[in-house]
């Protein structure tokens, strides 16, 4: 089993060390930090496509006219923006939905609802590919009617080519720690400030499916994950494409983010199998913790210190690691590596991105093997959700 590797983003040494084992661990992608100190401008180094999160600072990007975006169902766009008319067959697929609600399992409710609040008058408004996840988390059949769960499944087909506004004139507008910036091969973002940022590019990757833009205050909260509660701070700059007929594998997927504020209460113990799903081409999930200020969002901690909890050996969950987490840390967990955030506010990246049905909860194996003396999150003993840890570590 791997032990997580982690290092402050201020440490050259420390960095350095960490790009190397990020390379070699994924070399297809190259690590970077970046420092933005008055006009700059962002690119592609190795013809790909490359992706920018800031954590610290701030400053402006400039968006150029017919900019188009998913974002909106958060704060409302500034008024430089127009949404995109609905189209029929699309509105008439949502009143469907509508007017099957009656008939929707209980658990499948809420992202459903979620997904039709976002239908406003003539308009649809941002991404829906986040609740998608969280309905394909519930078993089927989400309707009672066999025509309204047709309907629903028909909304996969549906996500990208919805949600969209335009941008009708040319500014620079404001880009706040938290958010994403994405440079592809060929294109330059014009940048101003004092802001520094995660960078990571793919070389093999010539074009992004998602926006060069994503700004946190635009996108709205999505529960689920590491804070599946009523009120969460999580939201989605880049989340999971699911495949459309044809695509295979991890599709679209090579890399998401989701900025998450942990609390102890609701953050299960949990781990992604050494082994890829998703088809021959599908590759295990790492995931990372970029560690964000929860100041810049105005989340109160309560005093509260950040940590991470860390099972190097599934096979024996006695052993622990719990290591405080501060601004400005990037910690790298291997697949198959148990773990568990406690009260921090992350930018949570995955390569290549949260697989559906991918997570395996261990608070129940941890309370047992420990006998309550290894710390474990009493609020999910009931979170099993496979039959042998021995099976999924083959």
């Amino acid at each position: 089993m791997a032990d997580v590797k982690f290092c402050h983003l201020d440490d050259a040494a420390g960095l350095a060390a960490m790009r190397e084992y990020f390379e070699h661990d994924n070399p297809d992608l190259r690590l970077t930090l970046v420092h933005v100190d008055g006009a700059a401008s962002l690119e592609s180094e190795h013809g790909g496509m490359r992706v920018f999160w800031n954590f610290r600072g701030s400053g402006e990007v400039h968006v150029p006219r017919g900019f188009r975006t998913q974002e909106g169902d958060g704060w409302p766009l500034p008024d430089s923006y127009a949404p995109e008319p609905i189209d029929a067959q699309f509105a008439a697929l949502l009143g469907t939905v509508k007017q099957g609600l009656g008939t929707l399992a209980d658990a499948a409710s809420p992202p459903v609802r979620a997904i039709l609040g976002k239908h406003r008058g003539d308009h649809f408004i941002g991404d829906y590919a986040g609740e998608l996840w969280r309905l394909d988390h519930v078993p089927r059949p989400w309707s009672s009617d066999s025509f309204v769960q047709e309907s629903i499944e028909r909304l996969f087909l549906r996500y990208r080519d919805c949600g969209w506004s335009v941008k009708q004139s040319d500014s620079f507008e404001e880009f706040r720690a938290g958010d994403q910036l994405i440079a592809c091969a060929g294109d330059t973002l014009r940048v101003r400030g004092r802001f520094s940022c995660l960078a990571m590019e793919n070389g093999t990757r010539r074009k992004s499916h998602i926006p060069q833009v994503r700004r946190l205050r635009f996108l709205t909260d999505t529960a689920g994950g590491c804070n599946p509660d009523f009120d969460p701070f999580r939201r989605l700059p880049l989340t999971w494409y699911y495949n459309y007929p044809g695509e295979s594998g991890d599709g679209l997927n090579w890399v998401n983010s989701h900025i998450v504020n942990i609390p102890k209460e609701t953050s299960p113990a949990h781990f992604h199998p050494p082994t890829g799903i998703g088809g021959a081409t599908g590759i295990p999930q790492r995931e990372m913790y970029l560690v964000l200020d929860p100041q810049a969002y105005n989340l109160n901690t309560y005093g509260r210190e950040a940590s991470l909890i860390v099972f190097p050996d599934l096979r024996d969950l006695r052993r622990f690691r719990q290591i405080p987490l501060h601004h400005g840390m990037f910690i790298y967990i291997p697949p198959g590596t148990g773990h568990r955030g406690l009260d921090a506010l992350v930018n949570v990246l995955t390569i290549p991105g949260f697989k559906p049905h991918n997570e395996y909860y261990i608070d129940r194996d941890i309370y047992e093997a420990g006998r309550g003396e290894v710390p474990y999150n009493e609020n999910h003993l009931g979170s099993r959700n496979f039959a042998s840890l021995d099976a999924l570590l083959l």
